[in-house]
């Protein structure tokens, strides 16, 4: 850790001029949904364009230390990656695109996923790690510098201009968000609410029982998620309105994944991006190189109704 911390000054000292130049000079674009959602492909695939930036699995497990470090870094933590992702069986790789709520708990104290080690204290990170409105006017600027920095680490990473991130936590704060990024573009996709309630409880008992400082049964959680679900719904159709209009598309995943290439181009088309036919190839070349994955189909599953 003490090691880490030095080379996270170095690093600081050696691109500080590089994060002076760097500008976010065009609109982010922020993929939100519940967890389990489908943000997951979506993300990956609109990722393939060249021209945009996101945070990858190296930022998200060494944030203070992506653009410097990495080279090194990458071989000595790579025994103790895992290959694939919990329940899902989704690859893991240091290249690959990431949600940043993680990154983000990396770089500073607010981040939802703290619950993972305290899960009792669930409703507690809700309001203090989840709703960021709920912030001190001091946490809450060190909140937004942070996530400017980590956007501008992205873009230096990946030599992207247009920051695409998926993070299912800033659902929960669309206000906030357009206060940075007055003309920032969204994506909201939709799932069945029992599918993925149920994904939800399934992909984090794998992983706080791995995590967890304190007892936290499948009972408790199955509460927690359907109360977090609830407020998604309230708090996103509360504040979607914010969001000029021409900068908003919602997404089914079931109608998305039935022709996921005209999906894409629908976004494109609605927000405006540019860049869809020449990444065509490389969103074809994903698909046919991920064929053989199984999504879990939830379906299947006996989960209770709300």
């Amino acid at each position: 850790s003490t090691i880490l911390t030095a080379f996270s000054k170095t690093e600081r000292l050696i691109t500080a001029k590089r994060f002076r130049n760097t500008k976010i000079a065009t609109p982010p674009v922020f993929i939100i949904g519940f967890w389990r959602s489908g943000t997951t492909l979506l993300h990956n695939l609109l990722c393939q364009n060249p021209e945009f930036a996101f945070v990858s699995t190296f930022q998200t497990v060494f944030p203070n230390h992506t653009i410097s470090n990495q080279w090194w870094l990458k071989y000595v933590a790579s025994p103790f990656l895992p290959e694939y992702r919990p329940a899902d069986k989704v690859k893991f790789e240091w290249k690959n695109p990431q949600e940043e709520e993680m990154a983000l708990g990396n770089m500073q104290d607010v981040s939802f996923y703290n619950f993972m080690y305290f899960p009792k204290d669930f409703k507690e990170f809700v309001d203090n790690g989840l709703m960021i409105d709920k912030l001190s006017e001091e946490e809450l600027k060190k909140w937004e510098d942070t996530y400017c920095r980590l956007i501008k680490t992205a873009m230096i990473n990946t030599d992207g201009s247009r920051f695409i991130s998926k993070n299912p936590p800033n659902a929960f704060r669309i206000k906030q968000l357009l206060s940075m990024f007055p003309d920032a573009l969204f994506i909201n996709i939709t799932r069945d609410p029992d599918e993925v309630i149920f994904s939800f409880n399934r992909f984090m008992m794998e992983v706080v029982e791995g995590t967890a400082l304190q007892d936290f049964g499948p009972e408790e959680l199955d509460k927690h998620t359907r109360e977090l679900y609830s407020l998604y719904k309230e708090k996103y159709n509360k504040d979607k309105h914010l969001i000029p209009k021409g900068h908003l598309v919602e997404i089914d995943y079931h109608k998305f994944v039935k022709d996921k290439i005209e999906g894409i181009k629908h976004i494109y088309d609605t927000l405006g991006l540019d860049g869809f036919d020449a990444s065509l190839p490389m969103m074809q070349q994903y698909l046919d190189d991920t064929k053989g994955f199984q999504p879990w189909d939830h379906r299947k599953s006996k989960v209770k109704k709300h």
